[in-house]
């Protein structure tokens, strides 16, 4: 894979993401490209689900086995539908997930382990405000990565 393009796409499935995965595709992709997709897997998401706060026995091993199981699936879920985005746009590829305390994080780390030369993120928009209390995944990503980053702003719809 040494005469292949590394490119990451961070994806978490949001019509953000997606729109960037397609921009990409459209205006930037070559033949030779080897993309991947990144979804990064919030440890502490994956940890206190709903479910586990609010089960009584959230400590209890029986209970957690269960719990482990069902939130696997979903990532494994996600990962499958990921991967057919893929495969409908005809690109050569695969999807990574990368385990991480934030999506930025994980995101940059996964580009440093797989010798990116280059990340594409969506963006959801948020306002300065929120940006700067919330805290931006591609912000993060921006300031962060050591190799190029092309934030996609999703034009919005004029009525």
């Amino acid at each position: 894979m040494e005469d292949k393009r590394k490119v990451v796409i961070a994806m978490d499935g949001s019509q953000h993401a997606l729109y960037a995965l397609n921009w990409f595709k459209e205006n930037a992709h070559k033949p030779n490209d080897y993309v991947y997709l990144v979804h990064s897997i919030e440890l502490q998401h994956a940890l206190h689900n709903s479910k586990w706060l609010y089960e009584p026995q959230a400590t209890d091993i029986d209970t957690l086995g269960p719990l482990i199981r069902e939130e696997r699936a979903i990532i494994k879920t996600k990962m499958d539908m990921l991967a057919k985005h893929l495969t409908d746009l005809q690109m050569e590829g695969e999807v990574k997930p990368s385990e991480s305390k934030n999506p930025g994080e994980g995101i940059v780390k996964a580009a440093a382990e797989v010798g990116a030369e280059f990340i594409v993120t969506g963006t959801r928009g948020m306002g300065t405000i929120r940006r700067t209390i919330l805290g931006s995944v591609s912000d993060y990503v921006l300031h962060h990565a050591a190799v190029p980053v092309i934030v996609c702003h999703k034009h919005k719809e004029k009525h």
